[in-house]
């Protein structure tokens, strides 16, 4: 087989996405989200490092939903285009965590063309949630919890 007709195979071979692995995805970021759900109007700020401080937020919230923004606070050397941002809806009669926006982008698709005009990975949706499963680690193994008065270390009471 040629190295034309290689690549020309690997080119046509079409992204076939995962559907079960997303939807395992969206129930461990709900898990991993749950216990951290501040009160609506209120705000608990998460910090993972000696610059690493989150706030969390909830936006919205219905009978079977929550919409939860989590930001990076502002620190002396990140542009605002560098801090994390995400929108998450919570599910809360199936248990999942669907990130809905990141960095501003909305209305994530499960699957894009290559190549296209916003430069999309053909699997962001998928991308953007397992981000959000990498920061839960991260907060699992190293976050502290502020919310008011009360301090507390996430690896007590955190699943």
């Amino acid at each position: 087989m040629s190295l034309k007709h290689s690549q020309k195979s690997v080119q046509q071979r079409r992204y076939q996405v995962d559907v079960a692995e997303l939807h395992r995805l969206h129930e461990r970021n709900y898990a991993g989200l749950i216990n951290l759900i501040p009160d609506v109007g209120e705000t608990i700020s998460i910090t993972t490092g000696e610059f690493l401080t989150f706030e969390l937020t909830i936006t919205s919230e219905a009978r079977y939903t929550s919409e939860l923004l989590i930001r990076q606070k502002p620190a002396h050397w990140a542009s605002d285009y560098l801090r994390a941002q995400l929108e998450i809806r919570l599910y809360h009669d199936v248990r999942m965590a669907e990130v809905i926006a990141s960095q501003g982008v909305r209305r994530l698709a499960v699957h894009y063309q290559q190549p296209n005009p916003d430069m999309r990975h053909r699997d962001e949706k998928y991308q953007v949630n397992q981000f959000l499963a990498d920061w839960l680690q991260l907060c699992r193994q190293q976050g502290q919890v502020s919310s008011g008065f009360d301090d507390k270390f996430l690896p007590h009471g955190f699943k």
